[in-house]
């Protein structure tokens, strides 16, 4: 049984989706947790109420993780409620305005690249103070199986940011060892809020493709975070762990 009592978790993103479900998790394995959305104050007042009705201490952040002036708050919020931080889950991530390379704006693939990593650069940044105070802190990042596979049309600028964080969780696994272990999950086709369409009625051809026949729940990909950051992982760090139903057995 993973057991998280006496630890603070922030989930970044978890208002919807996988953190969402990452966060109730923690919640339900003993854990203090830090929730966060982008205008979203109703969902995340909702989970945390939730959360709060299983004893556990919650802390609400609303705000874009991509200014540097927000995140430097949020980690003093954090700081002045709780005093550390023993893992951080960095969830935020979408893929908006998908579009080939040839008709793409710059701006477009500027503004993917960073909602995907330079939110986790910063929440990890900002976050690492707060970590050195805990006992065996640990990072999960959320990356994607599209960075094996080259994602879906129109998803390139969505695959390059996630293949980043495939590096960005090496090398810093790399330059936080011993002291931080660095880990990250990367989802296959999961049913949430992250698809503006159904993804089962979106990609049949996907999902006729996997050896488990489903699309993923958030909370397949919440079980995989929790066993990352936990103590159970204490020798792994450095890894991305597919979490695909078997995808890679296909593609």
């Amino acid at each position: 049984m993973l057991n998280f009592k006496d630890s603070v978790v922030w989930v970044t993103g978890s208002s919807t989706g996988i953190g969402r479900a990452a966060a109730r998790k923690f919640a339900s394995l003993g854990a203090d947790l830090v929730i966060h959305g982008l205008n979203q104050q109703d969902l995340t007042a909702e989970l945390a109420t939730e959360l709060t009705a299983l004893g556990r201490r919650v802390l609400v952040l609303d705000g874009d993780l991509t200014e540097e002036a927000v995140v430097e708050g949020f980690a003093r919020q954090i700081d002045e409620t709780f005093g550390r931080l023993s893992v951080l889950v960095n969830c935020v991530g979408a893929s908006p305005a998908k579009s080939r390379l040839d008709d793409m704006p710059i701006e477009t693939f500027d503004r993917v690249l960073a909602i995907n990593i330079r939110t986790q650069v910063l929440a990890t940044q900002k976050a690492l103070p707060l970590l050195r105070r805990a006992d065996d802190p640990a990072i999960v990042n959320i990356s994607s199986s599209v960075t094996r596979v080259g994602g879906v049309p129109g998803g390139i600028a969505y695959t390059t940011a996630k293949g980043g964080i495939d590096s960005f969780t090496r090398a810093l696994a790399r330059e936080l060892a011993p002291e931080i272990r660095v880990n990250a999950v990367a989802p296959g086709l999961v049913t949430s809020p992250f698809h503006e369409e159904d993804p089962e009625q979106k990609y049949p051809w996907v999902i006729s493709a996997v050896p488990m026949k489903r699309v993923g729940k958030p909370e397949d990909m919440a079980g995989a975070i929790a066993f990352l950051a936990s103590s159970e992982a204490r020798y792994i760090t450095g890894e991305t762990l597919e979490v695909t139903g078997g995808m890679r057995l296909s593609f």
